[in-house]
């Protein structure tokens, strides 16, 4: 029975190792992934680690057949979608909306209007393939609270 008792003593250690190892490893990982799409950027579109790890579908690939204005109205759609009766007006951004050719991808910005809100500086950000009329990333600027909505 001593010998038991001896060995489990010698187990604890090692498990209270590996939970702390366990800890660290997770700790490192989601360090790395928080640096990686901080390193992403505002202002373009790119897939992240976290992208691939979720799922996220990749930038279509293909021949560009969605303009300018159609992205626009895709965005706007979004926006009217999510809002709904909050919304007041949302104005083209052209100065800050940009196209990316080599990922044909519409960066558009609409500047927002809300009813009941004090602030001016309400936007809405979409990413929108020029391939498939999809959305491939939408944010919402300082409605509700600090962070991308």
């Amino acid at each position: 029975m001593v010998s038991r008792s001896k060995s489990k003593k010698n187990q604890k250690p090692f498990s209270g190792l590996l939970g702390g190892f366990v800890v660290i490893i997770a700790f490192v990982a989601a360090m790395g992934i928080a640096l990686e799409e901080m390193a992403a950027g505002e202002g373009e579109y790119r897939r992240t680690v976290w992208d691939r790890m979720t799922g996220k579908p990749a930038v279509p690939v293909g021949r560009a057949q969605v303009s300018v204005q159609l992205a626009v109205e895709i965005c706007r759609q979004r926006v009217v979608g999510q809002l709904g009766r909050e919304l007041l007006q949302a104005n083209f951004d052209q100065r800050s909306s940009r196209y990316n050719t080599e990922l044909q991808v519409h960066t558009v910005f609409l500047d927002l209007t809300l009813d009941g809100r004090e602030r001016d500086d309400i936007y809405a950000r979409c990413d929108v393939s020029a391939v498939n009329r999809l959305i491939l990333e939408y944010r919402l600027q300082n409605y509700g609270n600090m962070f991308w909505g």
